[in-house]
């Protein structure tokens, strides 16, 4: 009960307050925002990564998952599976469960639910859409049932936006929701084929058979744009709205739903694909980068991914896509691929081969949800993964230490001056070590320095009490010498910038007392 009630104020603080830290430990709804970007920009995650679990499958070779959403360290995901009795009837089951990021294990499971489309977080709370046609919520600590909610239709993945939740279902309805009580702000009918909502500054713009713009507030009916037979869901930033089709990306004003420019992509299934934003680029596919000012091509990757919808996930500089086949290894039972390139050349930096093969199909679900130092997602959708930062060597720091001899005893010569620099701003800790490498003395605790050049004084000091001379200390205080016994001394930097690089260096500084 105790860890309950502790997971469920972690989850109302985090959610409810939207401070960058917390949205950087989460992935809350599908394409991780309601403007639906698949960009965590404050997660810190970093290649290279490892395998921290994998889930399932647990009950049958016919189970299925959504993709995930994260908040607090607790990963949801709906499942499904099917079963038979002694004359071969199907049983269908399905369930709603939080899992640890940390060890993959389970906090509760909400059974017969059959989950629709992705689940979304916020408020302490869980929501879902379900087969038949309800929205409910659940706490997120416990997995109670909050509301339900008869939504018309089957339901997309919701976007949540302040303290409403906008869902769309698959016969055409758009309504907003109180996510506190699942109670009708507003609901219409448009077309018979929607898309899941995106929603930024007060508006909400949907696809489906057509690409539709709505007042928030009231629902109001803003601009309509058609041609195409089908729209994907779109993406949204404060000036555009980005919306693929088969075979054509456009960039539209967001104000009038004008075309400010169209690119062929030669992507017949384009209107299931979700687009990914991040700052001026759109990544479509597996994976193109676009320029999102003129729409022209930055750069390509081919990670020869055949699953209809791929998306990609950005974070801290780096995209990851997964993939259901590589290099045409068609006798590969195993060659599903977890790609990581970085953002801004294309450039492969880490994979990992993880793909399960059942039946005729392989590979793993190309959209991942990435939070914290984590990134979570479905190998061959039976099995739920997660592969986190690996703990790797930290690069070098160049560290000079001046003089490279003290005498401890001495005011004057028992000082030295420890010089580094970093190329960008980053959390410092300098300590002193013995010659065993035993930390003797902080000089700086977890810092927070600028970028470029720092000097940082050790007057001969070690936290040896014992040794001090009373009188001593009380004369000089902390510059007063001793005292560090004769010996070399490692003068040690660590620090570590805003996307999680680590440095480290040392100087070495001798002391020998002059008596």
């Amino acid at each position: 009960m105790k860890k309950l009630l502790t997971l469920a104020i972690g989850l109302l603080i985090v959610l409810a307050a939207g401070v960058p830290d917390a949205l950087a430990a989460s992935w809350p709804m599908f394409q991780c925002d309601a403007q639906r970007s698949g960009s965590n920009a404050g997660a810190r995650i970093r290649p290279p990564l490892k395998s921290t679990w994998v889930k399932g499958p647990q009950t049958s070779t016919s189970e299925r998952r959504t993709r995930p959403v994260i908040a607090d360290g607790i990963v949801y995901a709906g499942q499904r599976w099917t079963t038979y009795d002694l004359i071969l009837r199907t049983i269908n089951h399905g369930q709603l469960q939080a899992i640890s990021m940390e060890s993959g294990k389970p906090f509760w499971t909400a059974s017969d639910l059959f989950v629709a489309g992705t689940p979304a977080l916020a408020n302490g709370l869980v929501y879902a859409g379900t087969d038949d046609g309800r929205m409910i919520a659940l706490g997120a600590a416990d997995g109670v049932v909050r509301w339900s909610v008869d939504v018309g239709g089957k339901p997309t993945s919701p976007a949540i936006y302040g303290h409403r939740l906008y869902v769309t279902t698959a016969n055409g309805r758009l309504c907003a929701l109180d996510g506190a009580t699942g109670a009708s702000i507003w609901s219409i009918e448009r077309s018979k084929a929607l898309s899941a909502p995106a929603v930024l500054d007060g508006m909400v713009v949907v696809g489906g058979s057509e690409l539709a713009a709505f007042e928030a507030s009231d629902g109001r009916f803003k601009w309509s744009f058609g041609g195409a037979s089908s729209y994907s869901m779109p993406t949204l930033s404060a000036e555009a709205v980005y919306v693929s089709t088969p075979y054509t990306l456009y960039r539209l004003d967001r104000e009038n739903g004008t075309v400010v420019w169209s690119r062929f992509t030669g992507d017949k299934y384009g209107a299931t694909q979700s687009l990914t934003l991040d700052g001026s680029t759109i990544y479509l596919g597996a994976v193109t980068a676009i320029d999102a000012d003129n729409g022209q091509t930055k750069w390509t990757f081919n990670s020869e991914n055949s699953i209809v919808g791929a998306s990609v996930a950005l974070a801290n500089g780096f995209v990851f896509i997964g993939a259901s086949h590589h290099h045409n290894q068609a006798l590969d039972h195993s060659d599903g691929r977890l790609y990581v390139l970085k953002a801004a050349t294309g450039e492969l930096v880490w994979e990992y081969s993880a793909g399960l093969r059942y039946g005729d199909w392989y590979g793993i679900d190309p959209s991942p949800a990435i939070a914290g130092d984590s990134v979570v997602l479905n190998l061959s959708t039976m099995q739920l993964a997660c592969f986190s930062e690996a703990q790797s060597e930290p690069l070098p720091l160049l560290v000079t230490a001046s003089p490279g001899v003290i005498d401890p005893y001495d005011c004057e010569a028992g000082q030295a001056a420890i010089a580094f620099k970093l190329d960008a701003p980053a959390t410092v800790t300098v300590n002193v070590l013995d010659s065993q490498g035993k930390p003797v003395r902080c000089l700086v605790d977890n810092a927070q320095y600028d970028a470029g050049e720092h000097e940082v004084m050790w007057y001969g000091i070690i936290d040896f009490p014992e040794m001090v001379d009373a009188s001593l200390a009380a004369a000089f205080g902390d510059k007063g010498v001793l005292i560090a016994p004769d010996g070399d001394y490692t003068l040690q930097v660590l620090a570590q910038t805003g996307d999680g690089q680590k440095y480290r260096g040392g100087a070495v500084v001798q002391a020998a007392a002059d008596v």
